[in-house]
Formats: structure tokens, C-alpha cells, sequence
């Protein structure tokens, strides 16, 4: 049977805990108090603007990552928030968060006894209550967001929006005060600072101004000391009178050279001088009274001597006063290089003073520095302390976050949730009860292929069977009775004979009884030389009287005959049918047989061969087999199929078994079957293939052994054959001649 049919089987071990359990959560969550809750959401953010920040401080908003976030969800929850809340909002005044309020229960009162719990009333009122307030309270991010949930649960819907709203505002009231309290606590150390670093920038000035005055180095104009500021005035007027000189000389050298050359007309020199300007004017009065007079006038005229006597003479005149020119810028420039030698003593006198300054210079810059630096820190000082001082006053910081959502009173509880409660406890019993049904069914199917003995219980009654014996794996000697089975797996056998039993049931519904069991007889053995069968010489017997009044001159009624010698009351007999070769017709042959046996009793084939094409013919294509029950798809009921021209059963390979049965566990479970079938049936006949095959150990279970030779075999082969076969078993060996009869297509 499948898991499904399985679980339809014991549907009311599904629905009864299933239903029980409906009427369990229906009841709880109408007996379960009713909480609301009130959430409020608070966003954080930095709120500091140019205006409130620190004047010096001009860095970027810094930004709030998660692990700020989790921290700030930390101070939140933490316990003088919550204390301080508690004593605001009176709730140790209210019962339901006082778990003593209502007195100690059951559980509390059989823990004390035992020690396993504490005595609730030695905790103090706060500490009890607080202890609940942690319970209703629920505070976490929201996503990978900057806004933090506020949850708050109480039997009040009113009071749970009035706590969620509380604890926010006191959060950011606390994150202001402590902002607040930075400032402040940064404005008195400043303030402290403040008054020793003033002192101490007034003894560096002073220290400065000492030791200026002691080595003489004041600062005049442009802040440079007086030695520096003459020596840069002495050196400017060197400069000027080395200017001036080189002026001079250059002006006198121009007009001598002009005079050389007769050019003194040309030189400006001498036309801008005052003295030689009334002869030039005179000149060129008579050089034009000259030309006007040349027109009547010949050169040697007295008249024209005469004028060129003047014009000679104004230009000695103008001659004569360059040379005085010269000779006064000649004059200047010896002055001017007087005094430049006079300034370059000076000047070399200066720098040696001033080298003589430099060291005196340079300490008196190392306490100027000495000093600017305490000054420069006195003013940061000062700043810092007016920056603190102004952001240390109420509101004057923001907290670092807002309320963006406040809590109000919900109408619908958030406790209990009474349908996804009543669902999901339904839905996971029903799911919790299959589960365990169909666990169930899978470890018994793993059982079932496991080392355990199937024994039934002795006289377990089958129908139209007398009480059976459990029989051993490997039977007794020929002639033996019947052994006794071990104990463990009674139960788990029962119900596969059930099985079983309820397929025999269904079967003589619709074609009657299955098998008659006529009064066991037998016929007298015959002789391996008569009819091809080879067998140990037979122990005498009695004569019994024959199966059936019809002659036992077939093979199929020789075998039948055979198997009713082997006596053993009381139990099935198990024949394993093989093949000499490839050639040999096992399956035919195991269905003549089998439908001959089922006129003696009920039959059933297994075939572990899975590679002949009559089985599938008869029980239809795609029949479940013996390949699904070991990979255990199906149970033992799913693979018993009945022959459609007889009363036997057959259970089909399904599939190649080389496979399956390659593992020793495969092994045991097909050898446990064959134990299960020899309790139901009472001839099982195991079609194992060809001698040497992977089926070969199912021989090890036989009452007797078959063993198929087709007509032409070589008779070496066929003893060596025998041979082999009853070394692994005690079984006797019957030859059966695979003798020309009908095809497989009129055998199906």
C-alpha cells in the first residue's frame, strides 16, 4: 500500500488530535488576556546647523551608520530610561504589571517547593514591575533604515500609545540633556583654563619687552628694529648718491665730446643752459641778418666781415661756456663720489653693527614666538568658552533625532492573534500528526528490510489452512518437521500476513475460494532412469494414497507428486526453479507447475530472475514488482498479482534485479519475504534464473530445488551443475526436461 493509502488508513489518528487540537487554541485564545500596542517611531539625524555647531568646527555632518543605530536601540532599552518612565507613568499602581497583584499561582507555588524557583515576593515592587515592562516592550530598527519602532503592549490601548509616546520623548529629552551637559562640563574646564593662560601670556610679553630693552632692539616703523630700519636708509642713499654721480660724469662726458666735435649746437646740454641761451639767440639773429645781407652783398665786404666777425665771436662765447658746464658737472660728480665713500663707510660701519645684533635677534624672536603662541591659544580658549557657554543653555542643542510617527490607541488587540493562532496550531497539528503517521509507515517499511526475524506467532490461522509453524530460513534435512521462528518482529509480520490475507480475501469476493485443501496424499517417487529425474536414493516411505484421481503422467503432476513426498505438515513448501543455460525455459516451466500446485493449494511465484517476458505478459505491463517493494515505493499487498487463468499469485520483477539485489541487506529482505509468503501460501515457488546468477542465494531457503535443462544438454555440464547446487544446499535437485509444450504467448 502506498503512503497515501497509508495515511488514508489511519486518517483518525490525523483528524482526531487535529480537531482536539481546533478546540484547544478556540478555547485558549478566548481565555488569554487581550494586550493593544502603540508604537512610535523616532528618526535619526544630526540637527546641528552652522548656527548651533561650534564656530571652529567646519567639519561634514557625520553619518549614522547601523552599529549607531543598534546603540542608540541599546539606550533605548535601557533601565533608567525605563525606570523613569515607570515612575511618570504610576504603573506600579497598576495590576497588570504587577505579576503579585493577582497572588502566587500553581506553578510558582509547586517551583518554590522544589527549588526550582525563586520566591517572587522578596523582589521589590519596581524591580517586578520593571521585569514585565521589559516584556511589553519591543524596540528595533526599521529595515536598513535611520528609524527606530517604539512597540509598547498593554491590557490599555490607551496606555500602550501613552508609554511608546513617553519613552520616546524622554530618549530624545535625554540625548539633549547630554549634549547640554558636554557644553556645560566643557565651558567650566575652559573657564578654569582660561585664567592661568592669561598669566601666562603677559610674563612672555614682559620677558620679551626686557630683553628688547636690555639689548637695545626696539622696532621702529614697518616693525623692524632701529639698527635694520638705518641700515636700509643708508643703503638707500648710497644707492641715490651712486646714481647721481654716474649722472654727472655721464653729462659732462657728453658736452666734452661735443665740443670736440664741434657739435655743441646739438647737445641739449647746452641749449637748456641759462647762460649760453642770450648768445644763441644772438647767433641766430645775425646768422639770419647775414643771409639777408648775402643777397647784395659780397663776402669780402666790410659790412659782411663784420657780421661773420660777430658770429665768430658768439660762438667762441658758446664754445667758452660748454667748457664751464663740463667743468661744473665735472665738479659735481667729485662731490658726488665724496659723499658716496662717506655713505659706504657708513654703510659698512652699520653692518657691522647689525652682525653684532643677529644673535640678541634671533632669541628675541624665539620669545616673541613663545609668547604669540600663548596669546593665540588664550584667544581659542576664549572662543571655545563663549561657543560652550552659548550651546550649554536649555535648547540651545537639538537631540539628535525626532519623533516622526507618534503612537495612538489601536482598536484591534495585537494579543492574541485568535485565527492565525487557531490556524497555525490546526494547520501544524495536522501537518505534526501526518508526519508522525508517515514516519510511522516508512520505519516499518525500513523493518521490514532489516536484520530482524519475521517469525508469526505459532497457530496464527490462515484460511482454509490449519495452524502454521514458523519455519526456519534454511530448512531441516528432507523429512524434517517444521522448526520454530524467533520472536522479534511478531507484530510487524502479523500485519504483512494481514495483507496478504485481505488480497486472498478480495480474490474469493469475485472467483471463490482460492485454495482447496484437499487431505495431503502423495505418489510413489519414481525412478531417476524412468522420467529424467536425478535425486539421492529415497528413504522408504509408506505408500500414500495419489493427489488426485486423475493419472500423475505429466511433469507438472510428477513435480506436485515429487513435492508431496517431501512430507513437512503443516507448512509451505518452497521450490526455487533454475536454469541450466540461456536456453533453459524457467518461467514456463514455474507457470505450468504453479498452475498444477494451485489445485492443491494456494501458489505464488516470485521471480528474481526480471529478465524473462512471460510475467509482464500475464500481469500486465508496468505492474508494480519486486524492484518497488525493496526500494520501498510499495508494500507487499501492491505487489502480489493474480493469474487471469488460474488461482495464482504472482509477484513480477517490476525491473532488471541484478541491481537490487547486489547488496547483502537486498539479500535479507527478499529472503524475509520468502519467510512472510511461505506463511501465507503453501507452495512458493522462486524463480532464480540461470544457475550462477545473482538469485542463486534464494537456494538457500528451498525445500527442494528445480533445476531446468533444455533437450541436447551436454550431461558434463549438467552433473557439474548439480554438483554446484548441492553443495550450497542440503535441498534434493530434480531435473526437469524443458520439454516442447506451447509457446510463452499461449502460456500467458
Amino acid at each position: 500500500m502506498t503512503l497515501g493509502a497509508a495515511l488514508w488508513r489511519r486518517k483518525f489518528w490525523i483528524l482526531v488530535p487535529t480537531l482536539l487540537a481546533f478546540l484547544a487554541s478556540l478555547g485558549l485564545v478566548n481565555i488569554l488576556p487581550t494586550r493593544y500596542s502603540g508604537e512610535a517611531r523616532v528618526l535619526l539625524e544630526n540637527r546641528e546647523t552652522v548656527y548651533s555647531r561650534p564656530t571652529a568646527d567646519t567639519r561634514q555632518d557625520p553619518a549614522i551608520d547601523p552599529e549607531a543605530v543598534a546603540s542608540q536601540v541599546q539606550i533605548v532599552m535601557s533601565k533608567d530610561l525605563a525606570l523613569k518612565v515607570i515612575r511618570d507613568m504610576e504603573l506600579t499602581q497598576r495590576a497588570e504589571f504587577d505579576p503579585l497583584s493577582k497572588g502566587l499561582g500553581i506553578v510558582h507555588i509547586v517551583g518554590m517547593l522544589t527549588g526550582l524557583m525563586n520566591d517572587p515576593r522578596a523582589i521589590p515592587l519596581e524591580e517586578r514591575v520593571l521585569q514585565t515592562f521589559y516584556k511589553r516592550l519591543l524596540v528595533f530598527p526599521q529595515g536598513k533604515s535611520r528609524v527606530i519602532s517604539i512597540e509598547f503592549q498593554s491590557e490599555d490601548p490607551q496606555l500602550a500609545a501613552d508609554v511608546a509616546n513617553r519613552i520616546a520623548e524622554e530618549y530624545l529629552s535625554r540625548e539633549e540633556l547630554a549634549k547640554r551637559d558636554t557644553s556645560k562640563i566643557t565651558s567650566d574646564w575652559l573657564d578654569k583654563a582660561i585664567e592661568p593662560l592669561m598669566k601666562k601670556v603677559m610674563a612672555a610679553d614682559a620677558k620679551v619687552e626686557a630683553f628688547r630693552a636690555s639689548k637695545g632692539l626696539f622696532v621702529g616703523s614697518n616693525n623692524m628694529t632701529i639698527s635694520n630700519q638705518q641700515l636700509a636708509e643708508m643703503n638707500s642713499q648710497l644707492a641715490t648718491a651712486r646714481t647721481q654721480q654716474a649722472d654727472l660724469t655721464s653729462r659732462a662726458k657728453l658736452i666734452r665730446e661735443a665740443v670736440r666735435l664741434g657739435r655743441v649746437f646739438e647737445t641739449s646740454e647746452i641749449n637748456n643752459n641759462e647762460l649760453v641761451r642770450r648768445p644763441l639767440e644772438q647767433r641766430a639773429a645775425l646768422k639770419a641778418q647775414i643771409a639777408f645781407d648775402e643777397r647784395t652783398l659780397l663776402p669780402g665786404h666790410p659790412r659782411m666781415q663784420e657780421l661773420n666777425s660777430q658770429l665768430r665771436d658768439l660762438e667762441a662765447q658758446v664754445r667758452a661756456a660748454a667748457e664751464r658746464a663740463a667743468r661744473a658737472l665735472e665738479n659735481d660728480a667729485r662731490a658726488a663720489g665724496a659723499r658716496l665713500e662717506s655713505l659706504q663707510a657708513e654703510l659698512n660701519n652699520q653692518k657691522r653693527s647689525a652682525a653684532l645684533s643677529n644673535e640678541d635677534e634671533v632669541q628675541l624672536k624665539a620669545l616673541e614666538r613663545e609668547a604669540l603662541a600663548l596669546r593665540e591659544q588664550l584667544v581659542s580658549y576664549r572662543n571655545k568658552f563663549l561657543d560652550a557657554a552659548a550651546r550649554s543653555s536649555e535648547t540651545a542643542s537639538p537631540a539628535d533625532g525626532r519623533i516622526i510617527s507618534r503612537a495612538f490607541a489601536q482598536n484591534d488587540p495585537a494579543f492574541p492573534k485568535r485565527l492565525p493562532i487557531v490556524a497555525l496550531v490546526t494547520l501544524g497539528t495536522l501537518v505534526v500528526s501526518s508526519a508522525l503517521v508517515a514516519s510511522l509507515h516508512l520505519m516499518a517499511r525500513v523493518s521490514h528490510f532489516g536484520m530482524a526475524d519475521f517469525a508469526t506467532p505459532a497457530g496464527y490461522p490462515l484460511p482454509g489452512l490449519p495452524p502454521l509453524v514458523p519455519a526456519p530460513l534454511v530448512p531441516p534435512p528432507r523429512g524434517g518437521g517444521g522448526g520454530g521462528g524467533g520472536g522479534g518482529g511478531a507484530v510487524r509480520r502479523r500485519g504483512l500476513i494481514d495483507a496478504v490475507i485481505g488480497k486472498f480475501r478480495k480474490s474469493e469476493a469475485e472467483t471463490g475460494p482460492v485454495w482447496p485443501m484437499p487431505a495431503p496424499a502423495a505418489t510413489p517417487r519414481i525412478a531417476p532412469a524412468a522420467n529424467g529425474w536425478f535425486d539421492e536414493p529415497a528413504a522408504e516411505e509408506p505408500v500414500r494414497e495419489p493427489v488426485s484421481a486423475r493419472a500423475a503422467s505429466s511433469l507438472p503432476d510428477q513435480v506436485a507428486a515429487e513435492l508431496a513426498l517431501l512430507g513437512m505438515p503443516g507448512r509451505a513448501k518452497v521450490m526455487v526453479l533454475q536454469g541450466l543455460d540461456r536456453e533453459a525455459r524457467v518461467a514456463l516451466q514455474a507457470m505450468r507447475l504453479a498452475r498444477r500446485l494451485a489445485q492443491d493449494g494456494a501458489t505464488v511465484i516470485l521471480d528474481l530472475s526480471g529478465a524473462n517476458p512471460l510475467y509482464p505478459r500475464v500481469v500486465g505491463e508496468g505492474a508494480t514488482g519486486l524492484a518497488d517493494y525493496l526500494i520501498g515505493t510499495v508494500e507487499l499487498a501492491d505487489i502480489l498479482h493474480r493469474d487471469p487463468r488460474s488461482r495464482v499469485h504472482l509477484v513480477p520483477a517490476g525491473e532488471p534485479l541484478a541491481t537490487h539485489l547486489a547488496g547483502p541487506q537486498a539479500r535479507q529482505s527478499v529472503q524475509s519475504l520468502v519467510k512472510v509468503l511461505a506463511q501465507a501460501y503453501a507452495f512458493v515457488l522462486i524463480d532464480a534464473g540461470n544457475v550462477g546468477g545473482a538469485a542463486e542465494f534464494a537456494t538457500e531457503a528451498a525445500d527442494c530445488l528445480g533445476l531446468v535443462a533444455p533437450e541436447g544438454a551436454d550431461e558434463g555440464y549438467l552433473q557439474q551443475a548439480i554438483a554446484r547446487l548441492e553443495e550450497i544446499t542440503a535441498a534434493p535437485v530434480l531435473l526437469i526436461d524443458d520439454q516442447p509444450g506451447r509457446a510463452l504467448d499461449a502460456a500467458a
